[in-house]
């Protein structure tokens, strides 16, 4: 059974479900108003993709174990290529936040029992 979630693991799905869903916004708006020429929406609508997706598990009992991936962060925070500052800070936050130990130890299925039988 896997111990109760972090706070901060609820405000990492949250932040990346919403971000995700406004990024595919912002790559569907620069699409259709550059007429397509400029490519690096095709980055945003991926990476939207993929926020959503790690979100939505992030949300559920999945979390636990779920692995602590840095990719969809530090995605976001390329995306300033598209202008997309709000992507920027919800990277750097959900770095921050991932980089903390418990959230990291819950990611990656550390539990404080198997924490303490190391020791």
């Amino acid at each position: 059974m896997a111990p109760a979630a972090p706070g901060k693991v609820q405000a990492i799905a949250i932040m990346q479900l919403v971000c995700g869903i406004q990024t595919i916004l912002v790559a569907v708006g620069i699409a259709i108003g550059t007429l397509f020429l400029y490519l690096p929406w095709v980055f945003a609508l991926v990476l939207g993709i993929m926020a959503i997706v790690r979100g939505s598990k992030l949300m559920g009992s999945g979390a636990y174990g779920a692995g602590n991936s840095k990719a969809i962060p530090i995605m976001f925070i390329i995306n300033i290529i598209n202008c997309d500052a709000i992507g920027l800070v919800v990277g750097i936050v959900c770095l921050v936040f991932q980089a903390e130990p418990e959230v990291a130890d819950y990611l990656d299925g550390v539990s404080e029992m198997e924490m303490e039988m190391d020791v």
